[in-house]
């Protein structure tokens, strides 16, 4: 496999919200050759069964090798400076699963883990007709991140899927009664999206063609997940069961 390099023109923004909770950064134009991360995916990427990963993940995915960990590493430093990172995955995604057949789980908003010191990142590539990731306040508890000591918050969610089955129809893509869509960072073409895994998010899916099992039309992503400064902070490092987008 080619080396995977980090574009030196890469533009790196960093969001601004009100609530200092939701915390997230933007780099446009992520990879030099992002082309060849695409032909890897056609050509010897091997994508297994939904679920194969262990996740709530809706679609298929495949490890990625540590040429892309060792280009993630460079720009995680660019961002968050000395902190020492950890990397635990970096998972080749396809997204496929009809909103019919979804679980309780990918239905609402997720986290990928709870503690703050864990962070995740979603590089598109793909475009705008893929819609892009959102993030959502929980309103009956007036949250956007959950720790660990929320999990019942993460049990009520869930339950509320079953008890109002009409607020949560498919995949969500805006305001509902439980939910406030706080950001939304569209989907474009070599754009990394990092953000704590703690914080309330879900992907974008706007287009039909987001659910086609096809390299070159579908909703083709990276999701990388990270740790800061490991072994520094010893509470509230556990994953969480979730939908990884």
């Amino acid at each position: 496999m080619s080396e995977y390099i980090l574009n030196p023109a890469a533009n790196v923004e960093t969001i601004k919200h009100r609530d200092p909770e939701i915390a997230v950064h933007v780099v446009d134009d992520f990879l030099a050759s992002p082309e060849q991360l695409v032909e890897y995916a056609r050509r010897k990427a091997y994508f297994g069964q939904i679920g194969d990963d262990k996740t709530a993940y809706p679609g298929v995915r495949d490890r990625l090798p540590r040429h892309y960990e060792r280009v993630m590493e460079k720009i995680i430093k660019r961002i968050y400076g000395d902190r020492k990172a950890l990397i635990h995955r970096c998972m080749l995604s396809l997204t496929t699963l009809d909103s019919a057949q979804l679980s309780p789980a990918q239905r609402i908003p997720h986290t990928d883990a709870f503690g703050d010191d864990q962070y995740a990142a979603v590089h598109y590539l793909c475009g705008p007709p893929h819609g892009g990731t959102a993030i959502y306040r929980y309103l009956p508890r007036n949250m956007v991140r959950m720790r660990t000591g929320d999990r019942e918050v993460v049990k009520e969610m869930l339950r509320q899927v079953q008890e109002h089955p009409q607020e949560h129809a498919g995949y969500i893509a805006g305001d509902t009664k439980f939910y406030k869509q706080e950001l939304s960072i569209n989907a474009k073409f070599n754009r990394l999206v990092l953000y704590p895994s703690n914080l309330l998010h879900c992907a974008l899916l706007t287009s039909s063609d987001s659910l086609k099992q096809d390299i070159s039309t579908g909703r083709l992503t990276v999701a990388s997940f990270f740790q800061l400064d490991p072994g520094q902070r010893t509470s509230n490092n556990q994953t969480c069961a979730a939908a990884e987008s």
